[in-house]
């Protein structure tokens, strides 16, 4: 029997080892795809948006190495799963994905229709139309470019004649994906072993391909070969346990960790992707070793040395040539001191360093989190403690806000066993509320924590900045908790001066999703934004 070519994409996903996909389908090839999907055992996920659909497939990858799949209608769904691909661009994740298209034929109205591949293709690493005549190589090749680093998302445009035409032999295979290449690693390796030998005061400065398996193993045996002070981007944290002593804090490319890069005399980025970094002048003078898979050109900084290729190998290979510094525990313990305390909150009623404290101390052992983006983000990341990668899941690259709740979820469907907390400001929250009845509706028994201060509250730092007169950044309050209860949750409302501790058993022992509504003091985040980026 002839293969059509949604049994041949299904099929695909099958080898690759997909699971689900995601998405809010059309009326086009879209219907095909589930079916011929679930025919191969992959369950599909109706979302609510297309944008979380997308976060949770991205999430999904992140957390196994498979590419995440997301699909969706024509025109305005599509339009609508922007910011999602926009994440797995900017993230480095593998994600794939199909949307509906209209059919190549001139005579037809073009309601719905623009041209969608050009859309897609400042954030994508290839697109293509979907055909009978292109559905063996070409799709195969481009499949396999999300994989190829740096990682990042792919687009096919479908119509449903083309998902149900019988695939034809490949007559011209067209582009292919660019294929991993293998560097010539020995003069570079030489190099950066050289810059070690030199230097007594190195720092490690670790980035987010340093998630990937096996790599945190080797990272933590050359922090303890070299003895030195290790910072970590927000997309690593976890990978180097917290409770190491060499372990100072996280780093974003501002100004807080200073202290600690101030006084290297060899700076080591291992894994660290630039667009992991806020747009700041670099301004250490010590060399920068960078050694990472895909060498990127975007550092604000000239590199002394770039290390290409297999990034753990890579690392196993400088710890055998490493040798201790002149750096002591009490100093790196002293800057890791230093450093949360320039991050601390000060002010009455709840805060978001009470609230992530009390959480951190209530929470199963094993709970992962998923933290949106916003000014609650900074004690979030500062204190949540993480002993491995992914331990915490957030935006980086994009930084967009509604990700905690889709990536929450995701995490659930990926590792049922692993209890999950989403943290949130309350503009986050409205941003994919109507995703609490997925969660709902799945039965995923995720803890939604909102810190509920009524703002834009790091807009609003900004804005205050800049002495303009407060428009377009605070809003009346939201009830959470009624609106929770509304999509099928169980939720509280915890006052300004109530007690959270009470209800984190109530929540975390639930077996569907609970939301917390906390109102929150956000007068501490001005200073705590000046004492991180200056």
């Amino acid at each position: 029997m002839t293969e059509t070519v949604v049994e041949r994409l299904a099929a695909r996903f099958r080898t690759l080892g997909v699971e689900r996909m995601f998405g809010v389908p059309g009326g086009g090839s879209s219907l095909d795809l589930i079916e011929a999907a679930g025919r191969a055992g992959i369950d599909f996920v109706l979302c609510r948006t297309e944008t979380a659909a997308a976060l949770m497939a991205a999430v999904g990858a992140e957390l196994t190495g498979v590419p995440g799949v997301v699909l969706t209608g024509i025109g305005p769904s599509a339009a609508s799963v922007v910011n999602g691909v926009a994440y797995a661009s900017l993230e480095r994740v593998p994600l794939i994905l199909i949307t509906d298209a209209g059919e190549r034929d001139d005579s037809l109205p073009p309601h719905q229709v623009f041209d969608q591949q050009a859309l897609f293709a400042p954030i994508t690493k290839g697109s293509l139309r979907l055909t009978a005549e292109n559905a063996g190589t070409a799709l195969d090749a481009l499949i396999q470019s999300t994989l190829v680093d740096p990682c990042g998302p792919v687009h096919f445009d479908l119509s449903v004649k083309d998902a149900r035409a019988p695939v034809l032999p490949d007559l011209d295979p067209g582009d292919t994906a660019p294929l991993a290449t293998h560097p010539d690693i020995e003069q570079p390796l030489h190099e950066m072993a050289e810059l070690l030998s030199r230097s007594r005061r190195p720092v490690l400065v670790v980035g987010l391909q340093a998630r990937r398996a096996g790599v945190s193993e080797k990272l933590h045996r050359l922090a303890e070969r070299l003895g030195c002070p290790v910072l970590v981007s927000y997309k690593a944290k976890g990978a180097i346990p917290e409770n190491d002593p060499r372990f100072v804090g996280l780093f974003t490319g501002a100004t807080a960790e200073g202290d600690t890069l101030s006084k290297a005399d060899l700076i080591l980025t291992l894994g660290l992707d630039p667009i992991e970094m806020i747009p700041a002048p670099w301004t250490y003078a010590a060399p920068v070793g960078v050694v990472m898979q895909g060498m990127s050109k975007a550092f604000p900084f000239a590199p002394a040395v770039c290390l290409d290729g297999d990034l753990a190998a890579n690392i196993e290979n400088l710890t055998a040539k490493a040798s201790g510094s002149d750096w002591r525990v009490p100093e790196i313990a002293d800057l890791r001191t230093r450093l949360r305390e320039k991050l601390s909150l000060r002010g009455g009623g709840h805060t978001a360093d009470s609230i992530i404290d009390a959480l951190a101390k209530a929470a199963p052992s094993g709970t992962r989190l998923a933290v949106d983006a916003g000014a609650h983000m900074f004690s979030v990341m500062a204190r949540w403690p993480a002993t491995q990668p992914h331990d915490v899941l957030k935006s980086n690259g994009l930084s967009t806000m509604g990700f905690a709740l889709p990536a929450a979820i995701a995490s659930y469907l990926t590792d049922p066993d692993r209890p999950v907390i989403a943290v949130t400001g309350d503009g986050g929250m409205l941003m994919c509320l109507a995703e609490l009845s997925t969660a709902a509706r799945l039965n995923v028994p995720v803890t939604v924590v909102v810190l509920n201060d009524a703002a834009l509250s790091l807009i609003d730092i900004k804005q205050q900045r800049l002495q303009h007169p407060v428009s377009g950044v605070r809003y009346p309050a939201v009830d959470f908790a009624a609106a929770a209860r509304g999509l099928g949750c169980q939720a509280w409302t915890i006052g300004a001066n109530e007690p959270i501790e009470s209800v984190l058993p109530l929540a975390f022992s639930a077996q569907r999703p609970s939301v917390i509504d906390v109102t929150t003091n956000p007068k501490g985040y001005g200073d705590q934004l000046a004492a991180l980026r200056n």
